[in-house]
């Protein structure tokens, strides 16, 4: 498996802002905004290119607590320290966790950490106001003279708490009207993008996916306490199913990447139904069952993760056609999805809940058994991986 950085960084962005829900393009947009500001202030192509991912990456680690008033600075500093932390394991510059931790820092020592001036990297202080521009602007739906003025009002309003040269650079964008019909057309938003050039772009191969699929497992885990390790604990799974029955080692691997980022759009799912210590209501069930949607939709993103999408994304899809979101026939789940499938609900019965202790594995596999013979999952296939016990 080999797959571009950027397309990688690119695509999980977009996890990021489904979990924030409100402005489903924020990444992007700060991204979007920061490279061209950065552009016109003459910053070399590999600081941008650094610029553009700590941008995409800025908020990998928020929290699902609203932020009071009273505890913003606090919280604030935890959602940096918590970025910095995660991005410090991954394969990229150095310079990118370190910009994501202080970019809530302003030149007038607003920030969280009390920083002020020089002490602030000017990528950092750059990511930090075009998250703020666009927290404003990224819901407005119509970009007409009177949002134009609203703009320009609002980098003047900010003239001093961003350094100068960070204004003046905004303000010159906001000026040249193809950015800003760029930055508000919400038909093509999703697609902004600073290009790269033709070969300049880092492949990863396995060894980097598992960290950045280790990384997005820990995200989507720690939102619940009811699923913590589930991700990482099926990915295991999957691996060792795989190899119990005779996949070569790129499989086992695929299945390993694919078990880890199969909730991936649980990223947006409310906390509120995540945490919910009881049955789910019918709506709640509705907006829970969103969450194969969106890891297909996040996935299919990634240029090659194409054998990964299916795997990953059809873990409730059952033979019968009542799983979701597609209902799709057995004919159209191949081996490696419906052992996923089979997987999932034994780690799911197996492992520990706030509200229950994990069943034994012979009663899990009674269940499971029960769910072959309803034509949800295979039967024989749920005969091979019992008889691997």
């Amino acid at each position: 498996m080999r797959v571009s950085r950027h397309s990688l960084i690119f695509g999980l962005s977009y996890a990021l802002d489904i979990m924030g829900q409100n402005n489903l393009c924020h990444s992007k947009s700060t991204a979007y905004l920061s490279a061209m500001i950065a552009q016109a202030m003459g910053f070399s192509r590999s600081e941008i290119i650094e610029l553009f991912y700590a941008a995409l990456l800025h908020d990998i680690g928020i929290s699902d607590e609203h932020i009071k008033k009273d505890e913003y600075a606090v919280e604030m500093g935890r959602h940096c320290n918590r970025g910095y932390t995660i991005l410090k394991k991954l394969p990229i510059s150095p310079n990118i966790p370190y910009m994501v931790r202080l970019h809530h820092e302003t030149w007038i020592g607003s920030g969280p950490f009390k920083k002020s001036g020089d002490e602030i990297p000017l990528a950092a202080e750059l990511i930090g106001m075009t998250s703020m521009f666009d927290d404003v602007f990224g819901k407005v739906r119509t970009f007409d003279h009177a949002a134009f003025l609203r703009a320009k009002e609002w980098a003047v309003f900010h003239q001093r708490t961003f350094r100068g040269e960070l204004i003046t650079a905004l303000k010159r964008l906001l000026e040249e009207e193809h950015y800003l019909l760029n930055y508000f057309n919400h038909e093509t938003k999703y697609l902004l993008n600073f290009p790269l050039e033709e070969g300049e772009d880092i492949f990863y191969g396995m060894e980097e996916i598992e960290q950045f699929a280790y990384c997005f497992a820990d995200l989507i885990d720690q939102r619940s306490s009811f699923t913590f390790n589930h991700s990482v604990g099926l990915s295991r799974l999957a691996r060792a199913a795989a190899i119990y029955l005779g996949y070569d080692e790129h499989t086992q691997n695929t299945m390993l990447i694919a078990g880890l980022l199969h909730d991936i759009g649980k990223l947006c799912v409310s906390p509120d139904i995540l945490h919910k210590n009881g049955p789910l209501s019918p709506s709640e069930r509705f907006e829970m069952n969103k969450h194969t949607y969106y890891t297909r939709k996040v996935l299919e993103q990634i240029s090659g993760f194409e054998e990964i999408v299916d795997i990953a994304a059809n873990h409730h899809e059952r033979l019968d056609g009542v799983g979701y979101p597609y209902h799709l026939p057995a004919e159209k789940l191949g081996e490696l999805e419906r052992v996923m499938a089979i997987c999932d609900v034994y780690q799911a019965l197996t492992e520990d809940r706030p509200y229950r202790k994990g069943m034994p594995p012979d009663q899990a596999w009674r269940i499971i058994n029960e769910m072959a013979e309803r034509r949800h999952l295979d039967a024989d296939l749920v005969k091979k991986l019992i008889a691997q016990e």
